[in-house]
Parts: C-alpha cells; structure tokens; sequence
C-alpha cells in the first residue's frame, strides 16, 4: 500500500504523536554511565606540586593524586588512618610514631618512611622558597630551618625503617593528626624527583603526566592547560577496590555562569560555585540540584602596614567601623553569607570569641580625625586590588560607596587576571587586597597562624610579640588553650591588620546521581567516596 504524501512537518507530527521523545544523552550522562566524574574546578590550577599549590582548585586535585599519614572522614572531618596503618604517641604528646602500610606508588614502587622524611624536609628549605611551609612548623627544629639558620637534616622526622616514621614536636599540637591529612603533608616520589633535580627546582618538570608519580586513590593521565585535567583510579592504591569511580574530569571556569550553563547543558556532574543571581531561580524551581552549605572561610581585607596613612591603628580601626556588614551579605551576597565581627569563625572546634567589631560611623569619623585625617583630607586614594570573581567586585564597590560617604576616603578598585593578582600580593604591591582564607583544618590556629611575626602568608607585615606570645603559649596549653587563642583573636581585632567581611558558604549545583558528596565545613569530598546512583535520572 502506498503512503499518502506528506509534508516533512506533517511526518513529524506524526512521529511526535506516537509518543514522547527519548531526551537527548548528555556528555555527563555518557560519563556517568562510564564512572567518570564531570566536575567544575574554579581557576586553573597554579601548580600540582603539592609544596608549591596554594589554591583550593589545586587542593581539590592533589587530594585524590596523593596521600599522607592521615586523611580526612567525609563526613565528620575526623582524622583517620591513611599512608599510616596506625600510630603511637608519647606521653607528653610530643613524639608520633607511624606505622606504615605496605603501599605501592602509582609507577609499583613501594612507598617507604624516607619518602616522608625527603618530602617534609623539601618543604621547609628555605631556598624552595614554599608558601605553606609553616603547615610543618609543629615539626621539632622546622622554623629555625625554614630561617636557613639550621641544617634540615635537624629536623624532627625519622625513617627508623622502610615502614616506620618517628616524628617530633616542638610541643604538643592538639590538631597535628588533621593536618597531616593536608598537601603539605603528603609524601613524595623522592626517586623521580632526585632524578629530575627536583628538590629544590620550582618548575613544574616533575609533575608532568609522563613524569607524576603518586599514591593517591587516582593517578594523573591528562593536562590540558586552562580546557581540563583528567585522573584516572589508580589500581595500585591500597584500597582500590572500595574505590567506585573509574576516573574524573577537572574542568577550569574563570567564569561562574559559565559553568552554570555548562551543568545545565548537561556538560558537569558538579559545579564549583553558582553565580548569586541564580540562587533565587534554583530555590524556587529545581532545589534537588542547589546545594548550600557552611564553609570554613574567613573573608577580610588585608591592610599594607608599609602605607604611610595605614600604619595608623586608628585609621584602620575607622575603616572597619565605617563598615554596614550587613548590607554586604543581604544585598550583595544573597543572605548565604554571615557577616564577619570576628575574624575565626563561630564555632571553629568549639573556640569562642571574647572580642566582637562594632560597626559606628560617628566613631569612625572621631578616630579618623583623631588621626589627622578628618574627613578624610589627607588620605590618599587607597588602591584595593581583587581578582576577578563573584563576590568580590561587587562588594569591593559596595565598600568603595559606604567609605567614601562615611569617611571621605577615595578607593580605586584595582581588578587583576588571577596570576598578576598573586603575584602582586606576594609582592606587598597594593594599600589593600582581598584574602579569603579556607581553614586547612578545623582549629583556630588554621586562621590565627596566619599573622604570626613570620608566617608566609602574613601579607599585612604586621608583627606583634603578645600576640606571637599566645599563640605560642596556646600551642602548649591543656584546657586554657581556647582562652589564649581568644586573646590572641582579641589583639587581632584590636589591631586590624585585616580587616574581617563576611563568612563562608558554597554555593554550587550537584546531580542528584552523585552520591557520597557529604556537605563538612571543609568542603572536603573525597573522589574515593563518590559513587553514582544508577536508579536516579539526569537533571533536566
């Protein structure tokens, strides 16, 4: 029988009529059936070197590559097993002995105690020159090295066999097994970094995918620069069968709608953040994908004490005083944020604080004056540098109004591409910047060290010996440890070299397929948790 003739449009009425269509298959659909993670990343990864990463992005990455002594629960933060099969402690809480597991590196090696010894001895050379190297000054002996004033092979960290590793303390360090779940702490490759002269060498050489080396739950297998970096399960980690995930994708987005569209067009599994504009649309519309959560995070500016005007305590103490906190958080950020009168966050592992920020701008014009520069005459205009994001161009305007209407200061909003930003900071080259610090782990001192006389990421320069006194004082204390924290915190805000903003939050997209993705304040999740749950469909 022949068919009638028909138009194309009338054939495919007729086809659409049959029945619904079959939505399309996404590219995290296809990845999802093949247990490969699609996951927004941020910025691009500054280094996989996990004695020269600084950033949460890279973190997110060096996490699953490699890992330490100890590593963290998903869900509670707890410090747990890990490299470290188990562990003693003396008496006076100063001396840890480890007891390694039989592990292979990625490349069959085994991983011996002399790998934690090179890598912790790498780090605190002074001639590496590492941000974060005052994560290990817990470590008998890893200031006075890191100073160059003493030899490293001082330090307290011994291979006492291919399995054994005995570490020393300065003092005893209440959170110690927690930070050795950090980057810092993880070891490293010793035979291909020696062969590759990479001991002491800041170029990346070593961590390239033909040359990285690691011990993690995943290995490195693809790096395309600024587009994606791929890991792949590594079968020759120690608990590679409770290991569900075959491999992940990394993906950079400098841009945050950008990756929004990404997730919508079925392009990620999880973002890394959601652009606030957006979070009225997820809450009303499609709240089984909007995640929001507490984050461990400090958001301040910090203050260049080298500037002739900010040197003045007074004049810092007007510019936090001239501040309406909760116009930042309501208006600008979308109500996820809480506004900062303290510089810890409430609540970090029990600390309180005992000094609050006020905010008053009839104070603040008294101080202001007080110090020569009433109404602000005097005052030259102060350069804020930022890194594109956000949050901060829009709030930096916000403080920009409020302080010229309250004080008649001038700032001029300085925004940088990321890599000039860094650069700048570490520099001292600004009168203020941006700093949003994320807790390495969950403890005051995370964010108290910070502006310790010599800590590497003090960027305001400010020294102060009380406060240096208590933290120190704090680092042996049994039950009054909080309390000389709270003092310390309290000459901090007394001080102002930075000056807090607002508190932590994420705010990101995850398909409901992935599973074992525990909201923590670390925002901390483990690939090796992560499973994908075959019974729940894509969003759409």
């Amino acid at each position: 029988m022949r068919w009638p003739c028909l138009s194309v449009v009338a054939v495919l009425v007729f086809f659409s009529a049959c029945g619904p269509r079959a939505p399309k298959e996404t590219p995290a659909d296809r990845a999802a059936e093949a247990g490969i993670l699609l996951r927004g990343n941020g910025e691009e990864p500054e280094s996989l070197d996990p004695h020269l990463a600084t950033s949460v992005s890279a973190g997110n990455i060096l996490t699953n590559l490699f890992e330490g002594l100890t590593r963290l629960d998903p869900k509670t933060l707890r410090p747990e097993p890990a490299m470290a099969e188990r562990w003693d402690v003396s008496p006076d809480g100063r001396i840890y002995t480890f007891y390694l597991r039989d592990a292979p590196w990625s490349d069959g090696k085994r991983v011996r105690a002399s790998d934690f010894v090179y890598a912790f001895r790498r780090l605190l050379r002074p001639e590496l020159g590492a941000s974060y190297a005052f994560m290990l000054f817990p470590l008998q002996h890893a200031e006075a090295i890191h100073r160059g004033e003493i030899p490293v092979d001082r330090l307290g960290v011994e291979a006492v066999d291919d399995q054994t590793l005995r570490v020393t303390l300065e003092r005893p360090t209440p959170y110690f097994l927690s930070l050795l779940a950090h980057w810092t702490a993880f070891p490293l490759p010793r035979h291909v970094l020696e062969s590759l002269n990479a001991t002491t060498d800041r170029s990346t050489g070593w961590t390239r995918k033909e040359h990285l080396v690691s011990n993690g739950p995943f290995s490195l297998e693809e790096w395309v620069a600024e587009d994606v970096i791929r890991v792949r399960k590594n079968p020759n980690y120690w608990e590679a069968e409770s290991v569900s995930l075959a491999g992940a994708e990394f993906r950079p987005y400098k841009d945050a709608s950008t990756e929004e569209r990404a997730f919508r067009g079925g392009e990620l599994h999880v973002t890394f953040r959601l652009p606030r504009s957006r979070l009225p649309h997820y809450r009303a519309n499609a709240p089984d994908v909007l995640r929001v959560d507490p984050y461990l995070e400090s958001n301040a500016y910090v203050v260049n004490l080298s500037h002739p005007v900010l040197a003045d305590p007074r004049v810092r103490r007007a510019l936090s005083l001239a501040l309406d906190r909760d116009v930042l958080t309501r208006t600008v950020l979308y109500d996820v944020r809480e506004p900062a009168f303290t510089y810890v966050p409430p609540g970090t592992a029990g600390f309180h604080s005992e000094a609050m920020l006020e905010e008053n701008r009839e104070r603040a014009r008294a101080l202001l004056a007080e110090a020569g520069y009433s109404e602000g005459t005097g005052v030259p205009e102060l350069d804020l540098i930022i890194s594109s994001g956000q949050d901060t161009e829009n709030v930096a305007q916000v403080v920009q109004q409020q302080w010229k209407e309250a004080l008649g200061i001038r700032v001029s909003i300085n925004n940088l591409e990321r890599k000039t930003y860094f650069s700048r900071r570490s520099e001292g080259d600004f009168d203020l910047c941006v700093l949003g610090w994320v807790g390495d782990y969950v403890d005051p001192v995370t964010f108290l060290g910070l502006w310790r006389t010599d800590a590497g990421n003090n960027l305001a320069g400010w020294s102060n010996e009380t406060y240096d006194r208590f933290l120190n004082r704090a680092a042996t204390a049994g039950e009054d440890r909080m309390s000389l924290l709270a003092r310390a915190e309290a000459l901090l805000l007394e001080e102002l070299p930075v000056i807090p903003l607002y508190f932590g939050a994420t705010q990101y997209l995850k398909d409901p397929r992935v599973r074992g993705w525990h909201p923590n304040l670390l925002d901390h999740h483990p690939l090796r948790a992560v499973e994908f749950a075959e019974q729940v469909s894509s969003p759409k």
